[in-house]
């Protein structure tokens, strides 16, 4: 092995470790040269591993590779390893409030994993989705989640060949053959009407997005059980876009259906700031006239006037579940992971208002208690 040198060398040195490509970047044999080790040595240092090598002289590599601005080729270390550390994360539209927050969460709980993620947004568009598919598979992700409708009714297209581990991560409910996770959205449905119900309201409509999860979704399916529970008819039901825009113009339509309604369950919060909207411009007052609840829990909600009660997904725990059900031993049969939803008691329901402050926020857990079934 070449004598031993130290990474404290002179700006000369360095200067002559360099010197004969100044400009391209270094290598990794520039760095055993200034550290006067062998380049195997160096890899063992980088890559921890698989050889052990004594701290004195992992010190002087590490402080060689400073001084040079050495940076290991991740792709190469990848290819060695058989992992990029990379998933990739589709979903339908990043604009959505909901999923912002769920892919912060996302990258959140990856890096708490030491891997990272390439965010792609479809725009609600099969065929982009397909595209963006083959193109993360070409860059060898690791995993694949999807926060798209699209992935779970048209699989074929999108999982076919593609040979890596998937999990859908917006599903209220189980995909035969598919890695899964949602909120229960049938059991936080059947709880904001329950409580609507608990304020005397009898006459509760419902605003659902349309293209949603089963049919019917298992939004409505907790909506009718409720109503159904209590001894009450189904209210007015119409479907709408998941947007504001798809709640403002529910208003109206339900409104022409049953002028007499006292609340209405919105499918997002989404929606349901949209309803509001349109009802203010009504002159309809929230409570007092129209109580009004929603499903999701963004932060929009609570900002909302009123501030919206709502059933709120537990998107950290969500995105901590997808990433354990990616690294799982294959499930050929399928795994659905749900958890429950929280009721977040504020003003549109008729519930004193709340201050803005975790501390003074009133949360009721339905079932703190995961569930896991297979499909």
């Amino acid at each position: 092995m070449p004598g031993p040198q130290t990474a404290s060398a002179s700006p000369t040195a360095v200067d002559a470790v360099l010197e004969p490509a100044r400009r391209a970047p270094a290598t990794r044999a520039d760095v055993a040269k200034l550290a006067g080790v062998s380049t195997a040595v160096v890899s063992y240092v980088v890559n921890d591993g698989p050889r052990p090598v004594a701290t004195a002289t992992a010190v002087r590599v590490r402080e060689a590779m400073e001084l040079l601005g050495y940076r290991p080729n991740a792709s190469a270390r990848a290819l060695r390893r058989g992992t990029t550390e990379t998933l990739g994360l589709v979903v339908a539209d990043s604009l959505n409030p909901f999923f912002s927050e769920y892919t912060a969460e996302v990258v959140r709980a990856a890096a708490a994993r030491g891997k990272r993620v390439l965010v792609a947004d479809t725009h609600q568009n099969i065929e982009a989705e397909q595209d963006i598919v083959e193109d993360l598979v070409s860059r060898q992700v690791d995993g694949l989640l999807f926060a798209s409708s699209f992935a779970r009714f048209d699989r074929s297209r999108v999982f076919q060949g593609a040979g890596i581990p998937t999990v859908l991560i917006d599903c209220p409910g189980p995909v035969p053959g598919r890695r899964t996770v949602g909120s229960d959205a049938g059991g936080a449905a059947e709880m904001l009407v329950n409580h609507l119900i608990q304020h005397g309201r009898q006459r509760i409509a419902m605003i659902i997005g349309d293209g949603g999860f089963g049919d019917p979704d298992p939004r409505e399916q907790g909506w009718r059980r409720a109503l159904s529970s209590a001894g009450l008819p189904d209210g007015a039901i119409v479907k709408v876009p998941w947007s504001r825009e798809g709640g403002y113009a529910g208003a109206a339509a339900l409104l022409a259906e049953d002028p007499d309604l006292d609340a209405v369950f919105a499918s997002s919060d989404l929606q349901g700031i949209g309803l509001v909207r349109a009802l203010h411009e009504r002159g309809v007052r929230i409570p007092e006239d129209v109580a009004v609840v929603s499903f999701d829990g963004i932060k929009e909600s609570e900002f909302c006037w009123p501030a919206l009660t709502v059933a709120r997904q537990p998107l950290t725990g969500l995105a901590a579940a997808a990433l354990d059900l990616l690294a799982a031993p294959d499930l050929a049969s399928g795994t659905h992971v749900q958890l429950a939803a929280e009721l977040v008691l504020r003003s549109s329901c008729g519930c004193p208002p709340q201050d803005i402050t975790p501390a003074h926020t009133d949360v009721i857990t339905r079932d703190h208690k995961n569930r896991r079934t297979s499909s």
